[in-house]
């Protein structure tokens, strides 16, 4: 086989992913596509290689023989083409502080404060990274990340922060009409909105709410909170919101909560930085600026 018939490195990205991680839906999250991209990238792999590489229907994904095999080589290569990556990328600025955030944690409640930061130390030039995963730090190309800890990567530094609040909310119109929200039951009377990477929201909250064998109508998919919470607001459904960053909406009326019951996120916000930078100044600046903001602001409800 020649260079020229390699498979396509879309296939072997997904392949990896879903065999180190263990599960298409995380594989999808990482590589922020859909789980049916990750599966068709998959079928395409196989094709090109002419094996089967995972057992069909087996949750969490389970590699053939074939693919036990043929994982360890992928695995490698990926970790040289990142190691090599990061040799090349010009190291950033020490008066430059990159932090990588998720867009709805940066729209909602960062920006707003970041101006403070900015003040206390003129000397730094901020920028933000943002993206539509949570739970990953591009460690590549941010100096510190503000992520939901979904999971814990080897060689970085974690500082837990807080817990979100899992919290249903729709618009005022929604609530004031037939088939109104009287009790939880009435949710598959609506259309729930919910981010396919964190499909365990409403798990959670309906489980507390002694509903976990509710079948929910009409779900319609966003990649992040702040497009579900849009959604609601315009009265298409009721989405499950992660406290505090709808404060503004629901201090407006924008939305409401139809029900009093509140459910503590499964895992934490925490700072992260790569291990061998916890202790860079600026770094240290972030970390304490940010854990004074959580401090001070009273919708974060402060145990962990």
């Amino acid at each position: 086989m020649s260079r020229k018939d390699l498979p396509s490195l879309r296939g072997l990205r997904a392949f990896e992913a879903v065999a180190r991680t263990g599960r298409f839906r995380d594989a999808a999250g990482e590589l922020n596509v859909t789980r049916s991209a990750i599966s068709h990238q998959i079928r395409a792999l196989e094709t090109a290689v002419g094996v089967t590489l995972f057992e069909r229907g087996s949750r969490p994904a389970m590699l053939t023989e074939a693919g036990r095999a043929y994982f360890p080589s992928v695995r490698d290569a990926f970790d040289t083409l990142e190691r090599s990556t990061r040799a090349l990328t010009p190291a950033r600025a020490v008066d430059e502080l990159v932090i990588h955030v998720y867009v709805t944690v940066a729209l909602k409640w960062l920006i707003p404060r970041l101006y403070d930061f900015e003040q206390r130390h003129p000397e730094l030039r901020v920028r933000l990274s943002t993206s539509y995963v949570d739970w990953d730090f591009d460690r590549d190309h941010a100096d510190v990340g503000f992520i939901l800890a979904r999971r814990k990567a080897p060689g970085l530094y974690y500082r837990p922060l807080f817990r979100s609040v899992l919290t249903p909310v729709c618009s005022p119109s929604l609530l004031a009409a037939a088939h109104s929200l009287n009790s939880p039951a009435d949710l598959c009377e609506h259309p729930i909105l919910h981010v396919y990477t964190a499909e365990e929201d409403w798990h959670s909250w309906l489980a507390a709410a002694g509903l976990q064998d509710m079948e929910l109508s009409d779900r319609i998919a966003f990649d992040s909170y702040i497009l579900a919470q849009q959604a609601a607001e315009e009265g298409q459904g009721v989405a499950m919101t992660l406290g505090p960053f709808a404060h503004d909406e629901l201090q407006s009326g924008r939305l409401v909560e139809p029900f009093d019951l509140k459910v503590r996120h499964e895992h934490e916000w925490e700072l992260v930085c790569a291990e061998e930078d916890r202790n860079e100044p600026k770094i240290q600046m972030f970390e304490a600026w940010l854990t004074e903001q959580i401090r001070v602001d009273p919708e974060i409800e402060h145990h962990s």
